[in-house]
C-alpha cells in the first residue's frame, strides 16, 4: 500500500493539512491540527500519471501539488469557519 500523501500550508494565519489516502480515494482535511471533514479525491486528481507507477521525484512534488491545489479550493470554496 502506497503511503499516504500530507501537505499542508497557511492561509490567512491558519495552518491547512491535506492528507491523500489511496486505499480510499478520500482527502482527509486538518484545520489546526484537527481533522474538519473528509471528501472524495477528484477523479483527475493525477490523471494518467496514477497509471505510470512512476516513483521519481518530479512525480512525486506534482502529486503533493495536486493535493495541495485540492486543499487551496476547499478553504477558498468550503470554509466551515468562515
Amino acid at each position: 500500500m502506497k503511503t499516504p500523501i500530507r501537505v499542508g500550508t497557511h492561509i490567512e494565519g491558519v495552518h491547512w493539512v491535506a492528507e491523500y489516502l489511496a486505499s480510499t480515494l478520500e482527502i482527509r482535511v486538518f484545520r489546526e491540527g484537527r481533522e474538519i471533514e473528509t471528501i472524495a479525491a477528484p477523479a483527475s486528481l493525477f490523471g494518467d500519471e496514477a497509471e505510470a507507477g512512476s516513483a521519481s521525484d518530479e512525480a512525486s512534488r506534482a502529486e503533493d501539488a495536486a493535493v495541495l491545489a485540492v486543499l487551496k479550493h476547499y478553504v477558498a470554496e468550503r470554509n466551515p469557519e468562515e
